[in-house]
């Protein structure tokens, strides 16, 4: 007897073993049946999980390990390479900058080899125009006459003070002109002393010179300031009060 083709017994011998069924769904709209597939062609016949790397190379946003790798790698190499192009730029800056400091030492030290020649230069004609001073003075003493008198020794002297004033002319250097009566010049003259006077319009002026003073003839730079006695105004009222205190 062949059993019953709607029973559970039938149904299951009648089932192929093909990895493909099909199952009955009642259409909503009516009696009919529809057939859908229940596997899918991409699920393997066990029933394992498909292939993540498989399933994964169609989509766009999976990223593949090893592309990653390469890129960290292709990065690093490019931070390396501009690194070593840094240290190669600031080798060659240190370079340049010794080169720098050893011309500059070597402009130095010509500049004081020309410093030297030029003082040389310039005091060569002092040290010949003192050379010949000396000279005359030695030879002034050993000839001077027993019966000399002031005045004479006086015009000897100045006779040498003229010589030393052409030496110093040689050297960019005169001697400050003197002015009795003359203004003050602080920048030029120091005072020595006060010379007392009773008329107020000499009060503040120069009485006397009591050194001379030099300056640069170019610019008028003081070198050594002159020595001077100045004028002091006094009244009858002072005048008289110092007498009565000095008696």
């Amino acid at each position: 007897m062949r059993p019953d083709h709607g029973s559970p017994d039938g149904a299951a011998e009648q089932q192929p073993d093909d990895t493909r069924s099909e199952q009955l769904l009642h259409s909503p709209t009516g009696n009919r049946h529809v057939a859908v597939d229940a596997v899918s062609d991409d699920l393997p016949v066990d029933g394992s999980a498909p292939d993540a790397a498989s399933n994964g190379a169609g989509h766009p946003g999976a990223e593949r390990p090893d592309a990653s790798q390469h890129d960290v790698a292709v990065h690093l190499a490019g931070i390396e390479s501009a690194l070593i192009d840094v240290a190669l730029q600031l080798g060659l800056e240190a370079d340049r900058a010794a080169a720098r400091e050893r011309v500059i030492d070597r402009q130095h030290e010509d500049i004081e080899r020309l410093r030297s020649v030029e003082r040389a230069g310039q005091l060569r004609p002092v040290v010949t125009d003192l050379c010949r001073l000396r000279n005359d003075l030695l030879r002034q003493a050993e000839t001077v006459p027993g019966e000399m008198t002031g005045p004479q020794v006086a015009t000897l002297l100045g006779s040498f003070a003229g010589v030393v004033e052409d030496a110093l002319e040689r050297c960019g250097v005169a001697v400050l002109p003197r002015g009795q009566d003359a203004a003050f010049v602080p920048g030029q003259q120091q005072v020595a002393g006060t010379v007392e006077v009773d008329d107020p319009r000499l009060d503040g002026t120069i009485a006397a010179v009591v050194q001379d003073g030099y300056a640069e003839i170019d610019g008028g730079k003081v070198v050594a300031p002159a020595r001077i006695t100045l004028h002091r105004a006094v009244t009858s009222d002072e005048t008289g009060t110092k007498e009565k205190t000095d008696g």
